[in-house]
C-alpha cells in the first residue's frame, strides 16, 4: 500500500464521468465470481494489457480468466490522452547509449510491431474508435530545433525511417494557433484515437473468444504453489498455472516491492464542449494530436465530436487532486487563450507509472509463474498492445522479445510507500523549475 486509506483503483469511485466512458455504451459484463475456478492463466487487470495478453494467450491454446478489480478500462487504458506513438519514451541515441546499439534497434522495431498491432486490432474487428493520423511534437524551447534536426538526420541514417518533417516558427505556428512554440517535429507514423473504444472493441472480441472476465473483482494476494499460482479474491480463489498482472499505476502491493521500480504519478485531462469542425481546425489546422518537449508535459487533440482534449499538471500524492479543473484549464488557456470562450465539459485524473529511466518494466517473479509489464511512462497505447503479445509468447516458450524489455535494467526509487513520492517530488522540482524559466 502507499499509507493510502484505498487502493489506487478505488479513487475513482465517486468521480464525474470523463468524457471516454460517456462516448462508449456499457458493455454489459454480468459474470460473477462465485466457486473457484482451475485455469492455464489467470489475467489481473482490465486494461489494454490485460485484455491483450488474454486475446494472445487464448489464440496460442491456453484457458484463461481475466479478473478487474473495477471495470474495463476504468484505469489508465481508459483514461488516457489517446496518443499512439513509435517506440519508447526515450529517443533512439539515449537507448543506444544506455543499452548498445544492437538492442536499441530491437526496440525501435518492436515499437514499430506496437503501432502496426493496434492498426491491425482496428482493421481486423472493425473498431471505430476515431483513429486519426500524426502526432506533432511542439518545440517549447527556442533551441529544441536542434534537437529535432539531429533526430531526423540520425532516424533517416541509421534506421531508414522518413516520416519525420520539421516544422520551423512561422510553419508551427500555422499548425498550432500557439505563440509559445518555436518548431516543431510531426512524426506520420504515429496516431491519435479514442483509448476506451479501442479498449472495449478488444474487449468484445475476447468476450467472442469465451473469455471469462469478472469485473469488480479485486485481487487480494497471488501465493506460489508447486505447479502455479493461487489467484485470491474476497469471493474466490483461481488457481493457475501463470498469473499476469496488468495493473500499471493501480499495482498497489500486489506484487511486493516491485512497486519501487516505478512512480505511480497522478495526471489529469479536461473536455471542452464541442467547437465544430471549422473552429477546431483554427486552433490545430491539420486535426494533430500535439505534445510539448517540456519535462512536465502539456498534450492535446481533439476528440471525434471537436472538443478540445487537453492534458496537463501532474500530482504525486496519493490521492487525487480535488479540482483538476482549475488545474488544467489554466494550463491550457496559457496555449489557447481563445478556449475560454467555451465550456469545459468533462474533467477526470487517472494514474500512470513512470519509471526513473522513462523505460518499461517487464519481469517475472514466483519463479517465472507470474508475469508482469507497466512502467510504460505515459507512452502505453502502443507498449501495452505489443506486451499482451509478448507475455502470451512468453508463456508459450518464445521468450527472446519479451526478455528485450527484461533485460532492461531499472533502478529502485528510494525510501519506501511514503518517502518515495518525497524523494520522487524533490527530483522532479528541479525539472518543474526548468520548465517556469
Amino acid at each position: 500500500m502507499f499509507h493510502n486509506k484505498k487502493k489506487t483503483f478505488e479513487q475513482h469511485d465517486n468521480e464525474s464521468i470523463s468524457f471516454y466512458r460517456q462516448s462508449v455504451d456499457d458493455l454489459n459484463i454480468l459474470n460473477k465470481l462465485e466457486n473457484n475456478l482451475d485455469v492455464d492463466v489467470c489475467v489481473i487487470g482490465g486494461g489494454i494489457t490485460g485484455v491483450t495478453s488474454a486475446f494472445h494467450l487464448v489464440n496460442r491454446g491456453h484457458r484463461v480468466v481475466l479478473l478487474e478489480a473495477r471495470n474495463i478500462g476504468s484505469g489508465a487504458s481508459g483514461r488516457n490522452g489517446g496518443q499512439l506513438s513509435i517506440g519508447l519514451r526515450k529517443s533512439q541515441q539515449y537507448l543506444e547509449n544506455k543499452l548498445g546499439k544492437n538492442h536499441a534497434k530491437e526496440l525501435w522495431t518492436l515499437g514499430l510491431e506496437g503501432v502496426e498491432e493496434v492498426k491491425n486490432f482496428i482493421s481486423k474487428y472493425k473498431i471505430h474508435c476515431a483513429f486519426e493520423n500524426g502526432v506533432m511534437q511542439a518545440g517549447y524551447y527556442s533551441k529544441d530545433f536542434i534537437s529535432f534536426l539531429k533526430d531526423i538526420e540520425h532516424m533517416e541514417r541509421f534506421y531508414n525511417f522518413n516520416n519525420y518533417e520539421y516544422f520551423d516558427l512561422n510553419q508551427i505556428q500555422d499548425q498550432i494557433n500557439s505563440k509559445k512554440y518555436y518548431s516543431g517535429l510531426l512524426n506520420k507514423s504515429a496516431y491519435h484515437l479514442n483509448p476506451l473504444k479501442y479498449l472495449y472493441g478488444i474487449t468484445k472480441v475476447i468476450l467472442n473468444m469465451k473469455v471469462h472476465i469478472y469485473e469488480n473483482c479485486p485481487v487480494e494476494t497471488i501465493e506460489e504453489t508447486n505447479n502455479g499460482v493461487k489467484v485470491k479474491t474476497k469471493q474466490c480463489t483461481v488457481k493457475a498455472k501463470y498469473a499476469v498482472v496488468g495493473c500499471n499505476g493501480y499495482l498497489d502491493n500486489l506484487l511486493g516491492r516491485v512497486r519501487h521500480k516505478f512512480m505511480p504519478i497522478n495526471n489529469y485531462i479536461i473536455a471542452t464542449e464541442p467547437l465544430g469542425e471549422k473552429k477546431a481546425r483554427e486552433f490545430i489546422r491539420n486535426n494533430y494530436a500535439v505534445c510539448d518537449t517540456r519535462f512536465i508535459i502539456d498534450y492535446y487533440r481533439f476528440s471525434e465530436d471537436w472538443r478540445m482534449l487537453f492534458g496537463g499538471g501532474e500530482t504525486f500524492t496519493s490521492t487525487f487532486d480535488k479540482n483538476p479543473k482549475e488545474i488544467v484549464s489554466n494550463r491550457m488557456y496559457k496555449v489557447f487563450p481563445g478556449l475560454k470562450n467555451y465550456k469545459i465539459d468533462f474533467s477526470w485524473g487517472g494514474s500512470l507509472a513512470i519509471t526513473v529511466n522513462r523505460l518499461p518494466h517487464f519481469g517475472t517473479t514466483m519463479n517465472g509463474k507470474v508475469l508482469y509489464a507497466h512502467g510504460y511512462s505515459g507512452h502505453g497505447l502502443g507498449l501495452s498492445t505489443l506486451a499482451g503479445k509478448l507475455i502470451a509468447e512468453k508463456i508459450s516458450g518464445f521468450a527472446d522479445r519479451f526478455n528485450f524489455f527484461e533485460s532492461i535494467n531499472h533502478i529502485t526509487i528510494p525510501g519506501g510507500d511514503f518517502f518515495r513520492r518525497i524523494f520522487y517530488a524533490s527530483a522532479i522540482g528541479y525539472y518543474k523549475f526548468r520548465d517556469l524559466l
